[in-house]
């Protein structure tokens, strides 16, 4: 008997770094002429197990209709981060009655269609148009991050989530794999991370997809990995922008030492000026990242973080980051100490010239 999903919804995200910081509390008060925004915040306290140090501002965009599956109706909305991030949100509701094969095709055809990432870029610089004061350190980096999480409410033909595992081809809606049937290999990865609070619930986690089973329609465990979804986007947009500072650095120290007028010029104040500047602004992020959110124990919602991070290969983001900066930090060492021998060389110059404008006059006199 095949799976059949009477009532469920598809989320489909898209993460965009806008600013170095967005100023909240500006940002709700330039909102609330035209849209009724709020303050985000977990539905639950039985789950709850994280501390959300600024909650973003969730602002509702209304509802647009994609042509995928025939027409699609779905509620925009979005969300803004204190640490410069934009997420927009396509809700689309599942087809009532819809069976597995057709989601996994219908899954395809959002994987394929440019419509979200239309839609959410209208949105996005509407809503970059109207907070504009609120961003401080505005940018438009060219990257976003996109996600899709499957939310399952009522389906029929299987008892019990466990049960959709057995009956289901998860692995094919996770990857959106329409056109062939994946290796056991291929399968068995996607399902390591599997997830249950209550009985009646289920969370399988990937990388760039989610299938969640929530009778209750809770939405605590969708908002948890759109949270981290925004940290992997600045932990990208970081060690990118590091990438980048680290290879200006170097050319700049090239091309100085290759101009002969700068024998009489200490160049490697200036440079090593910038590097600690930057090292500073750097810091200053990883620790606002690390602080805007935090797991308390081992309860459900911590365990959905963790998963999520693991999925999206925190770790290795925060080791290329560190390892970045490390670079950075030993170049500004390097050129503060240049800096300094330059200093040393000049005054040791300076007083070279000094005793010979004292003993030249002496000589003068002697043999004159």
């Amino acid at each position: 008997m095949s799976v059949i999903i009477r009532k469920g919804s598809i989320l489909v995200h898209r993460v965009y770094d806008v600013a170095g910081e967005i100023d909240l509390a500006a940002a709700e008060k330039l909102l609330s002429a035209g849209t009724a925004s709020s303050r985000f915040s977990l539905r639950t306290d039985t789950r709850r197990a994280i501390i959300i140090k600024e909650a973003p501002l969730q602002v509702p965009l209304g509802r647009e209709t994609l042509a995928v599956n025939g027409g699609l109706e779905a509620e925009m909305n979005a969300k803004l981060w204190d640490y410069g991030v934009i997420s927009v949100t396509l809700e689309l509701p599942m087809p009532a009655g819809i069976r597995w094969e057709e989601l996994v095709a219908l899954a395809d055809a959002l994987e394929e269609s440019d419509e979200p990432d239309a839609l959410a870029l209208k949105h996005r610089d509407a809503l970059k148009s109207r907070v504009g004061t609120a961003l401080k350190q505005a940018s438009d980096w060219g990257i976003a991050e996109d996600y899709i999480t499957y939310i399952i409410n009522e389906a029929e033909g299987v008892p019990g989530p466990l049960d959709l595992l057995e009956k289901a081809d998860v692995p094919s809606l996770l990857l959106a794999e329409n056109r062939e049937r994946l290796s056991r290999n291929s399968a068995d990865f996607i399902m390591e991370n599997v997830l249950q609070y209550g009985e009646g619930d289920l969370a399988v986690i990937d990388w760039n997809s989610a299938l969640l089973v929530e009778p209750r329609d809770q939405r605590d465990v969708a908002d948890v990995i759109e949270f981290s979804l925004s940290h992997l986007l600045e932990f990208r947009y970081y060690d990118d922008k590091l990438s980048a500072k680290l290879d200006l650095l170097y050319d700049t120290i090239e091309g100085k030492r290759e101009s002969p007028w700068n024998f009489f010029r200490n160049f490697y104040a200036d440079i090593a000026e910038e590097a600690s500047r930057q090292y500073i602004e750097f810091s200053e992020f990883l620790e606002r990242i690390e602080n805007s959110l935090k797991t308390v124990g081992d309860p459900y919602l911590a365990t959905v973080f963790r998963a999520s991070a693991h999925q999206f290969r925190f770790d290795d983001w925060r080791k290329n980051i560190s390892r970045k900066m490390d670079n950075l930090a030993q170049i500004t060492q390097m050129l503060q100490i240049e800096v300094n021998s330059r200093r040393g060389h000049l005054l040791e110059t300076i007083i070279i010239l000094l005793i010979a404008i004292e003993i030249i006059p002496v000589f003068y006199d002697a043999f004159r």
